[in-house]
């Protein structure tokens, strides 16, 4: 069992906070507010590895083959991801993005940056440059294998 580290703690409440505070002031207007958190999770793993098998897929989320291949149907009817048969492997199914579920998440990342750029503005150099450095200190930290101590 891992320490207890209050710390941490501090920082994921600290994180809970921000947020929840961000949800709340946000209202965009969605592109289409009929996708479900299961297949947001499908776009933005999309978005990551690229085009991928469909047990690919399943395995990466740790969900069945049968429940992925519900969720991209539905991503299929709303026209935001493409699906084709591999041509070396006729039992196997790729599926992709579409320029529409490209487009869908360029939004939502366009809409997270702009309100992280309005709260930088409010905040001095010294206090972007901390924010800087504490973000740089977190994708180095996600970059290192898991078995790596921390320094």
């Amino acid at each position: 069992m891992e320490p207890k580290r209050p710390e941490i703690d501090a920082a994921l409440d600290g994180y809970r906070e921000l947020a929840q505070m961000l949800a709340g002031s946000r209202q965009p207007q969605l592109p289409d507010s009929s996708v479900t958190m299961a297949q947001m999770r499908v776009l933005m793993l999309l978005s990551t590895i690229g085009p991928s098998r469909m047990s690919e897929l399943a395995a990466t989320l740790h969900i069945t083959l049968s429940t992925c291949s519900g969720l991209v149907e539905r991503l299929v009817e709303s026209g935001l991801v493409n699906r084709r048969t591999d041509e070396h492997d006729r039992r196997q199914v790729i599926v992709s993005l579409s320029d529409e579920g490209i487009e869908f998440l360029d939004y939502f990342q366009e809409v997270g940056i702009s309100h992280l750029r309005d709260l930088l503005l409010r905040l001095s150099p010294d206090d972007v440059r901390n924010v800087t450095a504490t973000l740089d200190l977190l994708i180095t930290a996600a970059t290192e294998s898991p078995t790596e101590e921390p320094s």
